[in-house]
């Protein structure tokens, strides 16, 4: 086993290393809470109706990169990984920049992704270089850093696409990394740990590309047919690929995911309650831009035209709410139990998709919606790391908080491809010129509606679980980061499963 031993610095060097674990860090917000206020004019100028996989695949090529970003981190270092993933980061925010074509963009978010994970890996190497004393302050200065991030992006956002277009942010998101790279290199110490554990590379190219296949003949079935061949075979292909994943992780040697402990009474329904309360989160999360970007239109209700700006506004009490209820939430769950807080948190959501199904469109309205969500974030994230440690054995509390992680992130990608889905059916214009879609009422309601019925399954399954009815012991929750919304990456995810 491989033994932690901090690197020797002196106290200015130790406030220079966490600066730049910070901002680097800030990435992994700004790449998802950026992009979102830009979606209806990427709509309009790539004139898709699939909008939602620019959001999706972040999160679907993260997790299915996870498992292999953190083998590499063990093997050849954590900064040595993140410097790679920053120079993959910028090829792919440059492409996104500059290509007119819908597969190039996806595929350079898809290239973004990789960086989904950079703050586990971050806390990785905080607690690797660190000296014991001050590690917890650095973990909660990169906690807030990375909070302060997801309420300053919104604005910087809005100010960047209404001043210069949707394609400046992701110029902004390249000269960020490639301006931070350097000095990072510089001032950040190498991890001197190392460890050399096996992955299933099989298992990885089974999961998520199977998990894409069928989502595609998901979200394409609409405008192909659902009996079109190429719908079928997509569909078939996904479901055969993830049969053989399944096929697989019970015969190798070194699973990528131990069906053991995944079907587990308790690991499991924790993994599938937190899954559908998160599938709320996302849902919000892509619907209100949508909603008070569109422009004031006959017969549409909901529409608010807000520029990126003013969205940022109206929605800032989100971010807010939640840096400030994940701590309360962490306080809850040691003193009641993280059952209760992720049942406050589910409830809050059903509130949220509720109100928001009635298609509010004043300010002080949004503001109270924000606020709601943004309890709601904290408390999800606050209560899930403890779930995950009071359903497994301690020896397995590590693995257990990988599966948990990937899992979060898939489902956070799904959510959002499947609420675009239920969009795309309810078209009701689209502009002459822009070529932008203009959803009926009635699909933004049922978008809602949608997600509040997966998560009332979330909710029930939370009411009936006989495990995190105690109080916590503490433990993870201490050492992750709080997620913000519209980024279900689980900052959990190991270093190498």
């Amino acid at each position: 086993m491989p033994t932690t031993s901090p690197v020797a610095m002196s106290k200015r060097r130790i406030i220079a290393v966490l600066a730049m674990i910070i901002l680097f860090s800030e990435i992994a917000t700004f790449e998802i809470l950026m992009v979102l206020p830009a979606l209806p004019r990427m709509a309009t100028e790539f004139q898709t109706l699939s909008i939602a996989w620019v959001a999706s695949i972040v999160t679907l090529a993260g997790a299915t990169a996870m498992p292999l970003i953190g083998k590499a981190s063990d093997k050849w270092g954590k900064k040595r990984t993140i410097v790679i993933l920053g120079l993959i980061f910028v090829a792919g925010s440059v492409l996104s920049a500059v290509t007119t074509s819908f597969a190039l963009l996806l595929a350079g978010r898809a290239m973004q992704g990789v960086l989904v994970g950079v703050v586990s890996i971050s806390y990785g190497l905080v607690r690797d270089i660190m000296p014991r004393e001050f590690v917890p302050v650095a973990l909660g200065a990169v906690v807030t850093g990375v909070g302060m991030s997801a309420v300053a992006g919104p604005f910087l956002a809005g100010w960047l696409i209404d001043n210069h277009g949707f394609r400046a942010v992701f110029w902004f998101l390249a000269v960020y990394v490639l301006v931070l790279l350097p000095i990072y290199m510089i001032v950040v110490p190498e991890s001197p740990i190392r460890s050399d554990r096996p992955i299933d590379y099989f298992g990885v190219a089974t999961l998520g590309p199977g998990i894409m296949l069928l989502l595609v003949a998901v979200s394409k079935g609409k405008v192909w047919g659902w009996t079109a061949p190429s719908t079928l075979v997509l569909a078939a292909a996904g479901v055969a690929m993830l049969a053989v994943f399944v096929w697989w992780q019970k015969r190798a040697p070194h699973p990528l995911i131990d069906l053991r402990i995944l079907t587990g009474p308790k690991f499991g329904l924790t993994v599938v309650a937190v899954a559908c309360v998160g599938y709320m989160m996302s849902a919000h999360s892509l619907l209100m831009p949508i909603m008070l970007q569109t422009p004031v239109t006959d017969g549409i209700t909901y529409a608010a035209g807000l520029s990126a700006t003013s969205l940022a506004i109206w929605t800032c009490p989100l971010g807010i709410t939640a840096m400030a209820m994940g701590p309360v939430g962490g306080a809850v769950a040691k003193r009641f139990g993280a059952r209760r807080v992720l049942l406050t948190a589910g409830g809050l959501f059903l509130a949220v998709m509720f109100l928001g199904s009635r298609l509010m469109t004043l300010q002080w309205q949004i503001g109270i919606l924000s606020a709601i969500a943004g309890a709601a974030v904290g408390f999800l994230h606050s209560s899930n790391a403890n779930l995950v440690q009071d359903a497994l054995p301690a020896g397995l509390s590590g693995i257990g908080a990988s599966i948990s992680g990937m899992f979060s992130m898939l489902a956070g990608g799904i959510a959002t491809t499947l609420t675009g889905v239920v969009l795309s059916g309810h078209v009701v214009s689209t502009g002459t010129t822009t070529h932008s879609a203009m959803y009926s009422d009635s699909g933004i309601r049922q978008a809602f509606l949608v997600a509040g019925l997966v998560g009332s399954v979330g909710v029930a399954l939370v009411a009936a679980m006989k495990h995190g009815r105690g109080p916590a012991q503490g433990g993870l929750e201490e050492a992750l980061p709080p997620e913000t919304e519209a980024e279900p990456a689980a900052t959990a995810v190991g270093h190498g499963l």
